[in-house]
């Protein structure tokens, strides 16, 4: 299962294969900053950890925006 979405102006990619018929499961998270691959024993806990994820890394851009906005504006 592949999914997309946009972190700020960055393209995420997450991919969630099984190795083997009941597991174990591999989740790929490709980001601006490098790759994480993480191995679970269920989808679901592969699911949940990617929901996380995808969480840290939407909070992590939006504190970057809005750092570099609070530095642009004027005093």
């Amino acid at each position: 299962m592949r999914n997309l979405f946009n972190a700020g102006t960055n393209l995420v990619q997450s991919e969630l294969v099984a190795l083997g018929e009941r597991g174990p499961f591999r989740l790929t998270i490709d980001h601006g900053q490098g790759t994480i691959v993480e191995y679970f024993a269920t989808s679901q806990e592969a699911l949940t950890r990617q929901a996380e994820l995808e969480d840290l890394l939407m909070s992590a851009r939006g504190a970057t925006v809005g750092a570099d906005t609070a530095q642009k504006e004027p005093v």
